[in-house]
């Protein structure tokens, strides 16, 4: 089979159409939670508010479907028990911090994992999964380009961040590192010339939006996510693109831009020391409370105390560090159940022979886009609290689903025969 046989070989009116009657030949119940989920993909870049009604909606559909459409037993939870654990001593933290009511009410964020499965036990196939990812490309290439447009009406520069449709542009770096691993992972492995380009097309443009945030932690993870994207696919072009986007980038970038990054790494810069006083803080925080952390959302109420006598801020919500951040807040031993999580995904991914290894293009772009764009989550993490935004969040766990889409369908089809 060649490269250009493995994509879809149908344009997009007809991919359209087929997705329509493949929808309606659906149980009800399941025809809604995949409706609500598409309706998910394509407000997320627009309304947090909206987004969040239309993914809940496909869980809850989802959930009845399971009880009346799907045959119980077959059902399957990958990472079940790291993310059970997570989910206990995330609720011990809530309960023992010195303000339990407002811990468990931000507890609700726990109802993000739910998205994790719902995709898994939405997404019938992979052929159904890419053309979610497509439909995701789409919105995001819309919002990237509003964002785009407004950034240059003004200045481009370090006090013009751009934001797009999100409260900041931290958010909004997080979320197009995310939609950018995904661009650039199908970029880099289809043969299909059509689908290639246009998806390059919206690759180029969420890396230039990119660009505008002036987010640090974005493009390393970003960068990160590229390479892994490269390596898991083993392609020699992907590694070329890398190469050639980074000389673009320090060629053809407004000079801010190029300040901003070399100033990468620079340890007299103000915001990486500010940074580093934060870790400091933060460590002291794990250090007093190591089981259950301060609570959830109390580290704004507590960081006054540990705040370094030289840094700038003395109060903040948030550690610019994932793990460090969940520590100070949850504990030292939920920490340990979410790098469970996280190394577990990766496992569960590089280990299925379906993964990487010869298959239909759609599984296999679904793996390497899926570990890419978690990649560059996780090393945009190491500086900057992107868990901590729902947005980005929540598109996180919709990537980690991708590797393990069709699944569910295997195990029916294996109990059935």
């Amino acid at each position: 089979m060649t490269h250009a046989q493995e994509a879809l070989p149908i344009g997009p009116l007809a991919s359209l159409r087929e997705e329509g009657k493949n929808l309606q030949a659906r149980p009800p119940w399941s025809r809604v939670s995949m409706t609500c989920l598409i309706g998910f993909v394509l407000s997320s870049p627009f309304s947090i508010s909206l987004s969040q009604i239309f993914v809940y909606t496909a869980i809850i559909a989802r959930l009845v479907s399971l009880w009346r459409e799907v045959r119980l037993d077959a059902v399957r939870f990958p990472l079940g028990r790291p993310f059970s654990l997570f989910v206990v001593l995330t609720l011990l933290s809530a309960v023992l911090s010195d303000d339990p009511a407002r811990s468990l009410v931000d507890s609700r964020q726990l109802f993000q994992i739910l998205i994790f499965y719902g995709v898994i036990h939405t997404v019938a196939d992979a052929r159904e999964g890419l053309w979610l990812v497509k439909a995701l490309l789409v919105a995001v290439a819309v919002a990237s380009a509003y964002t785009l447009g407004v950034a240059l009406l003004g200045p481009i520069d370090l006090a013009n961040r751009v934001s797009g449709f999100y409260s900041t542009y931290m958010t909004l770096g997080g979320y197009l590192v995310i939609a950018g691993a995904l661009a650039f992972s199908y970029t880099v492995m289809s043969g299909e010339t059509r689908g290639r380009i246009w998806v390059a097309a919206v690759g180029a443009l969420i890396v230039v939006t990119l660009v505008t945030t002036f987010s640090r932690n974005a493009w390393i993870g970003f960068g990160a996510s590229a390479i892994c994207a490269a390596a898991a696919a083993r392609s020699m072009k992907g590694g070329a693109l890398v190469a050639v986007l980074v000389v673009l980038a320090l060629i053809l970038s407004p000079p801010p831009v190029r300040k901003r990054i070399w100033s990468i790494g620079d340890l007299k810069d103000p915001t990486t020391r500010e940074r580093i006083f934060m870790w400091e803080s933060g460590i002291r925080m794990v250090w007093d409370r190591p089981l259950f952390g301060t609570g959830l959302d109390m580290v704004k109420r507590t960081y006054s105390r540990y705040a370094h006598p030289k840094a700038m801020k003395k109060l903040t919500g948030h550690l610019h560090n994932n793990l460090l951040h969940i520590a100070a807040e949850r504990g030292v031993p939920a920490l340990v159940a979410w790098v469970w999580i996280m190394v577990g995904f990766f496992r569960e991914v590089v280990r299925s022979p379906r993964s990487f290894g010869k298959g239909p293009f759609e599984r296999r772009f679904l793996a390497v886009g899926g570990v890419a764009a978690v990649a560059g989550f996780l090393v945009a993490g190491l500086f900057e609290y992107n868990y901590g935004d729902s947005e980005v969040a929540m598109l996180a766990y919709l990537v980690m689903a991708l590797p393990f889409i069709g699944r569910e369908n295997e195990v029916l089809s294996k109990g059935a025969g």
